[in-house]
């Protein structure tokens, strides 16, 4: 049995467990070859190469996601279409992001607003700051609270630490109100307050905190409809109305439809694991409808493609829900063959009517009797009631 031993003294890169024995290859066997350790960095442990690859994989990460945030589309980059309306919007938010007042977007609900808000906060000053999107629809008198203003400990039941609100995170970046209409009447005289000082105050707090941060309103009604209606207080009307914006809807933007059905087809068709493809007719039945939803419902009905339609190869649209059928069939054009016997058929029923026998007819069409009883037969026009079809061939007297 071959004997162990312990190494013979204690080098001054050697490192000792507690007991008094070396941490490197303890008890070794007798004549075991003795591995040399590098000496270690006063307060330096070796990095583990785990530990090393997991920090270079760390590292190309952070690497690929810059360099995603670098590639995003930002500012009126994010705005897809080429469309009249479009193009028009396009040129306003540059100018609009410039100056530092309050913007108010309307447009009805599904247009993008957000998408909008967001080009604007990005074309200003303010684009390497915060953008904080507040959902003022769920928003009641005592959340407005604190939810926008934060609270300090203990304040209410349940707050046992401070919070900072929506607004003081949003401090130097730009807030966005979507759905402002919807407010109640004491949480607009607070957001009045807050524009009218720029200052708020913590629920439990007595001292102020300023703000510095842009508001961008957006709402599916408009303010000064609300306001007529005393919905809405014309004060805070006039302190966020500043300039205003329209979000077109997607039944005015004709040809930007198949831009944003080619858009949010791949990522929505990737998201489902789908590797289909739209077809031409697909395409064109989507254009062609009036999109009472706008594009959230076109988001919609091309994930609802990815489960009735194939999963490889062209998505008909047989796919589409029946009103896009409908509307297919409705607008399909019809072919040459097709265009030219409506033609023969609205002919021969003219000359029938008119002199109300096949002979005559035919002497004015310029064929024979027998002639023109084949062709009454193929177009399955009726001799008696000439604007009536008939799948049978009428005898001809």
């Amino acid at each position: 049995m071959r004997m162990l031993r312990a190494p013979a003294r204690d080098g001054p890169g050697s490192r000792t467990v507690p007991g008094g024995l070396p941490a490197a290859g303890v008890l070794r066997p007798h004549g075991g070859r003795r591995r040399r350790r590098r000496p270690l960095a006063a307060g330096r442990g070796p990095v583990p190469k785990r530990r090393r690859a997991r920090r270079a994989l760390s590292g190309r990460r952070m690497m690929w996601r810059d360099g995603l945030r670098a590639a995003a589309p930002r500012g009126v980059a994010r705005l897809i279409g080429e469309s009249g309306p479009m193009r028009e919007l396009k040129t306003q938010i540059p100018r609009v992001a410039a100056a530092p007042f309050p913007v108010v977007i309307d447009g009805e609900s599904g247009t993008g607003k957000e998408l909008i808000a967001r080009a604007i906060h990005e074309e200003g000053s303010r684009r390497g700051a915060v953008f904080v999107p507040v959902n003022c629809a769920v928003l009641g008198d005592e959340l407005f609270e604190s939810e926008l203003f934060g609270h300090a400990r203990g304040a209410f039941t349940g707050a046992a630490h401070e919070r900072k609100g929506l607004l003081e995170l949003a401090s130097g970046g730009t807030v966005f109100l979507d759905e402002v209409a919807e407010l109640t009447a004491r949480a607009q005289a607070k957001l009045l307050r807050v524009l009218q000082d720029g200052e708020i105050r913590r629920l439990g707090e007595n001292r102020t905190r300023r703000l510095d941060l842009r508001v961008v309103a957006a709402t599916n009604r408009p303010l000064d409809a609300e306001a007529a209606a005393g919905r809405f207080r014309k004060d805070l009307l006039y302190r966020l109305g500043v300039v205003g914006l329209t979000a077109p809807p997607l039944r005015e933007r004709g040809p930007d439809v198949a831009r944003l059905t080619d858009h949010y087809w791949k990522d929505i068709a990737s998201a489902a694991g789908s590797r289909a493809t739209l077809a031409r007719e697909t395409v064109a039945a989507l254009a062609a409808h009036p999109w009472p939803g706008n594009v959230r419902e076109l988001q919609n009905v091309l994930a609802n493609l990815t489960v009735t339609g194939p999963r490889y190869g062209p998505v008909g649209p047989d796919a589409l829900p029946s009103a896009f059928r409908r509307a297919v069939a409705a607008e399909r054009r019809p072919t040459l063959a097709e265009a030219r016997e409506d033609l023969e058929r609205a002919m021969v029923r003219d000359a029938l009517g008119r002199h109300g026998t096949v002979a005559r007819a035919a002497g004015e069409l310029g064929v024979t009797r027998q002639g023109l009883s084949k062709v009454m037969a193929r177009l399955q026009v009726d001799r008696f009631n000439p604007g009536r079809d008939h799948s049978a061939q009428i005898p001809s007297r």
